[in-house]
């Protein structure tokens, strides 16, 4: 009896022994699943076969999953390789909408590198001349013009800045800059107003009042439409023989065919090849001179009864004085070119 018992409680330890094994090593269905996917997303990246470097599903699934882990440089790679292989492949237009998208991923605030954005949009002007009525164009036109609008906002910070150092030059050019390649964007109308302020400080009153103009007629929903009327107002209190009508700048004559032509008995603009600063944006200090012009022709050869040490002007029938010195200046009249210091 004790031999059976002995024998039989063997064969229940062995049984349990048995089947606590056989549980442990069933495998996890779930745990196998996820190997195998695991296993297949990583063979898009290993391998040299001819799949791995030509199969289009292949080489999108790489661009797509260096897409989702922001490695944007590395996907727009893997768009472009599908491009190079796949042109006319059904997402190849989906592979050029990616390419201006990952560059536009890139970007980061105005104050950083504007690349980024330069790059989307030569992406999604791409998508659009070479993949015409695609299902993506209304997205790409639209970020487009969000690429505009931060480059706009860009331009003008950069301005803002030169402005309040006394840059004038340097932030006229940002300003003209706008208005030449994002005439469309409404914040023009602002770099508008800014670039007539410039000229202004600059002693350009025409050049002032040919802006004011401009943004009073082709950006009447401007937030600085109403601060542009009251600086023209103010401008012509001040200098009552500009001609508002009259265009002096070519730039403007260029990129705003709409204004008012000027009179036919105007007086013609000056030539922008032969034109140069006459005052050097100093002009005399004088309390009873006339509105002065800061831009003219070169001088010709007509002369003028003058004082030496006088601004030289045949329009005015007495000389302007010239700004007071420690040094006495001769007042002999002499016989100067006008539209010059004497």
């Amino acid at each position: 009896m004790k031999v059976l018992r002995a024998w039989t409680l063997w064969l229940l330890v062995m049984s349990l022994t048995v089947l606590f094994l056989g549980c442990s090593t069933t495998p996890d269905p779930n745990e196998a699943t996820t190997k195998d996917i695991s296993s297949t997303d990583e063979q898009i990246f290993v391998g040299d076969s001819v799949e791995m470097s030509y199969d289009p599903n292949v080489i999108m699934k790489r661009a797509e999953s260096f897409f989702d882990k922001e490695s944007y440089a590395e996907a727009i790679v893997e768009y472009k390789h599908f491009l190079d292989l796949h042109r006319n492949h059904i997402l190849a237009p989906y592979a050029q909408y990616k390419i201006g998208l990952s560059h536009y991923k890139q970007f980061r605030t105005v104050d950083r590198d504007p690349e980024p954005l330069n790059n989307a949009i030569a992406g999604f002007e791409k998508l659009l001349k070479e993949f015409p009525t695609s299902r993506y164009e209304a997205e790409a036109k639209q970020t487009i013009l969000t690429c505009k609008e931060q480059l706009v906002q860009r331009h003008l910070m950069v301005g803002e800045f030169y402005f309040k150092r006394g840059a004038y030059l340097a932030a006229a050019n940002r300003y003209e800059k706008i208005i030449k390649d994002f005439a469309e964007i409404e914040a023009t109308g602002e770099a508008m107003f800014h670039l007539a302020k410039t000229y202004q400080d600059l002693g350009i009153e025409e050049w002032t009042q040919d802006w004011l103009v401009a943004l009073i007629n082709q950006y009447p929903n401007s937030p600085y439409h109403s601060s542009a009327q009251s600086l023209l107002a103010s401008l012509h209190e001040e200098h009552p023989t500009l001609l508002a009508k009259l265009s002096h700048n070519p730039l403007l004559r260029e990129h705003a065919p709409s204004l008012p032509s000027a009179p036919a008995n105007a007086p013609p603009p000056p030539n922008p090849d032969t034109a140069v600063f006459a005052n050097a944006g100093i002009l005399p200090d004088t309390a009873a001179r006339k509105p002065q012009t800061a831009l003219f022709n070169k001088p010709t050869a007509s002369t003028s009864s003058c004082v030496i040490g006088a601004w030289c002007d045949s329009q005015s029938p007495q000389p302007l004085q010239p700004i007071t010195t420690s040094t006495s200046l001769p007042t002999d009249p002499k016989a100067c070119k006008t539209s010059e210091w004497c």
